[in-house]
């Protein structure tokens, strides 16, 4: 089924699960510093930032749906 056609709980579901590790991810690249272990913080910015932007992706697909009705 394409994403154009999802339903509004899909998309809402994304996001919240989304959100949740994202947020994970970026408090534990906030709790510490950078010396301590740069390659697990570069890990965690990583992960939030490919969430973020998969989301907002998807959202994007799935809102130019809506825009053609």
């Amino acid at each position: 089924m394409p994403i154009r056609k999802w339903h509004y709980g899909k998309i809402l579901i994304l996001w919240i699960w989304g959100g949740i590790v994202a947020g994970l991810s970026l408090t534990l690249f906030m709790a510490q510093p950078v010396e301590t272990s740069p390659v697990a913080h570069l890990i965690e910015a990583v992960l939030f930032l490919l969430i973020a932007g998969s989301l907002s992706t998807v959202t994007w697909h799935w809102l130019g749906g809506k825009e053609s009705q």
